[in-house]
C-alpha cells in the first residue's frame, strides 16, 4: 500500500464505483422528473423539471464521489495521507463546470421551445456535452492539479489520428450525423423522401437514421449515406403541398365538360383544400384520348395517396354519370375494334334485359306506391304502358360520400333507389335542429320538388355505392300525356299526400307561407304539370 500507483489505483476504483452508485441512484428521478416536464403545463415548471431531470447525475456523482474520496480521511485510516484534499477539490471543481454548462443547456433549449424552434437533437447534445467535459477535465488538470497537459494533448492527437484512420466509415458517418443536426435537414418524425425512399425519420444517432416506410418497415441508413443524398423533406416547412391527378378522357367528350367534371370531383372530396383552388387543364393528345392533369392542393401531403385515390374515386362516377369514356391504351384499343368485329355483339340483349329490370324496379318501388298509384292502390296507367316507359329512363351510378342533392336545391329530377343506401338530413328553419333518415332500394327521393317546383327540402348522400334511377322532369311530364285527365288525377292524389306529410313542409311554408302554399295546392300542383307538359 506504500506504491503511489497503488494508491492511484485505489482512488479511480472509489471514483468508479461513486460514478456506478450515482448512475443507478439516479435512474427513478430522472425519471420521474422526465415525466412531470413532459406533463407541465407552465414553462416555468417545465423548465424547473427537466433541469433536475438533467441535473440529477452530476449532483449524485458530485456529492457520492467527493464523499469517496473524504472517508478514509474521516475514518482516519493510516494511508489517508495518500488522497490527497486537493484530488477532492479538482473532482468537484470538474462537477460544478459541467453542472453549470447542462443548467445552460436546458435554460438555452426552453427558451427556444417557447419561441417556436426545433429542439436540439440528442446527437448533437451528446457531441457538445462530450466537448464540454473534455474542456472542464484539461481545465482541472492543467489549473488545479497544475498537469502540463502538453505531452497529453499531443499524445492524444496522436491517438486520434490513429483512430481516425482505423475508424474512416465510423467518423464519416459521426461527422455527417452532425452535419445533419446543425443544418436542421432532417428531425425526428419528419416524413422525407430519400432517394427514392420515402418514409418517417424514427430515430437519428451518431452513426445511422432509421426511417420507418409506409408498410411500417424500419430501414437503417449510415449518416454518410443521408448526407450524399437527395433530400425532400415533406413536413417542413409546414403549409399546403401541390399534387396532381392524371386522367384521359375520349377525343369525342368536350374538353370544358371533361374539365368542369374534374373540378367537381375535386371539390366533392373534404381533404382538397379550396384555396388555392384546385386547377384542371388539358394537358397533350395522346394516340388513344386526350391528357388531363388535376392540380390539387393538399394539407396533409405525406398522405396524399389515400386521398387522390378518393379523387380518382369521385372521377369515374362524374364520368360515368356524364357519359365521358376513359379510354384504354391503343394496343387494347385496336384489340377490342377488332372483336367488335369478329364477333356478333350481345349489347342489345343485355341492354333489354338490363330495361326489363329498371321496369321492375320503379313497379316495385315507392314511386309506383306513392306518385303512379290511386288511393285503393290501383295503378294509374296499364302496368305494360308503364313498363315501356320505364325503360326509356337511364340509370346512374353514385359513389359512396358523393352528394344527390343539396337542401334549397332547384328540383329537375327525382331518383329511384334500385341498389345501395342513402342518407338524408333536413336542417329546420332555426338552424339548431335536424333530422336525418336513411333509405334503401325502392324509396324515391326529390319527388315533391319534381312535382312541385318548390326547393330541395334536404341534403341527401350516399352512404352504400349506389345505382339510382333518374327521372327527369321531361320524362315525367311525357308520362302524364300518355292518358288524359292522368294530370288532374295525379295532382288531387298527391296534395292529400301533403297534407298528410305537412311537418315535412313546415320550413318551407314558413319561409313563403302563400308561395308555398299555392304551389303544394292541387291547383299549384296541376299548373305546375301543365308548365311540364308544354315545356314537352
Amino acid at each position: 500500500m506504500n506504491s503511489a500507483l497503488g494508491f492511484r489505483f485505489i482512488e479511480a476504483g472509489l471514483l468508479a464505483g461513486a460514478l456506478l452508485l450515482a448512475a443507478v441512484l439516479s435512474l427513478w428521478p430522472r425519471r420521474r422528473w422526465k415525466e412531470q416536464a413532459d406533463a407541465a403545463r407552465g414553462p416555468l415548471a417545465a423548465w424547473i423539471q427537466t433541469l433536475l431531470a438533467t441535473l440529477a447525475f452530476p449532483l449524485l456523482a458530485l456529492g457520492i464521489g467527493w464523499l469517496a474520496l473524504w472517508l478514509p480521511h474521516g475514518a482516519a485510516c493510516s494511508w489517508a495521507g495518500h488522497l490527497p484534499a486537493l484530488h477532492r477539490t479538482a473532482w468537484s471543481l470538474f462537477w460544478l463546470i459541467l453542472l453549470a454548462y447542462l443548467a445552460g443547456e436546458v435554460t438555452v433549449m426552453r427558451i427556444a421551445a417557447a419561441a417556436g424552434r426545433l429542439p436540439m437533437p440528442a446527437l448533437l447534445r451528446g457531441v457538445l456535452r462530450l466537448a464540454a467535459a473534455a474542456l472542464a477535465a484539461f481545465f482541472v488538470l492543467r489549473l488545479e492539479l497544475g498537469w502540463n497537459i502538453t505531452p497529453l494533448l499531443a499524445s492524444t492527437a496522436l491517438v486520434t489520428a490513429v483512430v481516425g484512420f482505423a475508424l474512416q466509415g465510423v467518423l464519416g458517418n459521426l461527422l455527417a450525423g452532425m452535419s445533419l443536426n446543425l443544418t436542421g435537414a432532417l428531425a425526428h418524425r419528419d416524413w422525407v423522401v430519400l432517394d427514392d425512399l420515402e418514409g418517417q425519420v424514427g430515430e437519428m444517432n451518431w452513426r445511422e437514421t432509421w426511417i420507418v416506410t409506409r408498410e411500417n418497415i424500419p430501414v437503417r441508413i449510415p449518416n454518410s449515406k443521408v448526407a450524399d443524398a437527395r433530400i425532400r423533406n415533406l413536413s417542413r416547412p409546414s403549409g399546403p403541398r401541390r399534387c396532381s391527378v392524371f386522367v384521359d378522357a375520349s377525343y369525342d367528350d368536350p374538353p370544358d365538360r371533361v374539365l368542369r367534371e374534374l373540378l367537381a370531383a375535386a371539390e366533392a372530396v373534404k381533404e382538397v383544400r379550396k384555396t388555392p383552388a384546385p386547377l384542371a387543364m388539358v394537358l397533350e393528345y395522346k394516340s388513344y384520348g386526350i391528357g388531363y392533369e388535376l392540380q390539387i392542393w393538399l394539407d396533409h401531403y405525406p398522405f396524399r395517396r389515400p386521398i387522390m385515390g378518393e379523387v380518382r374515386r369521385h372521377v369515374w362516377y362524374r364520368f360515368r354519370r356524364a357519359g365521358i369514356q376513359i379510354p384504354y391504351p391503343v394496343t387494347d384499343q385496336v384489340l377490342n375494334d377488332f372483336m367488335e368485329r369478329a364477333i356478333v355483339p350481345a349489347e342489345p340483349k343485355a341492354a333489354e334485359a338490363a330495361a326489363c329490370c329498371r321496369a321492375a324496379d320503379l313497379l316495385h318501388s315507392d314511386f309506383a306506391r306513392q306518385v303512379l298509384s290511386a288511393s285503393d292502390g290501383r295503378l294509374l296507367l296499364p302496368e305494360e304502358e308503364l313498363a315501356a316507359w320505364a325503360a326509356r329512363l337511364e340509370s346512374v351510378p353514385f359513389g359512396r360520400g358523393e352528394t344527390v342533392f343539396r337542401q334549397g336545391d332547384e328540383g329537375d329530377c327525382c331518383y329511384v333507389v334500385l341498389s345501395g343506401r342513402l342518407k338524408g338530413r333536413i336542417r329546420h328553419g332555426d338552424g339548431e335542429k335536424e333530422t336525418t333518415f336513411e333509405t334503401g332500394p325502392g324509396a324515391v327521393v326529390g319527388e315533391m320538388s319534381l312535382m312541385t317546383g318548390l326547393p330541395r327540402t334536404a341534403d341527401v348522400t350516399v352512404a352504400e355505392s349506389a345505382e339510382l334511377l333518374r327521372i327527369p322532369a321531361a320524362e315525367f311530364a311525357e308520362l302524364l300525356a300518355r292518358q288524359e285527365g292522368l294530370a288532374e288525377q295525379m295532382s288531387r292524389l298527391i296534395a292529400d299526400r301533403v297534407q298528410k306529410n305537412r311537418r315535412q313542409f313546415e320550413d318551407l311554408l314558413a319561409a313563403d307561407e302563400a308561395g308555398a302554399r299555392q304551389a303544394l295546392s292541387p291547383e299549384g300542383l296541376l299548373r305546375r304539370f301543365w308548365r311540364l307538359l308544354k315545356g314537352a
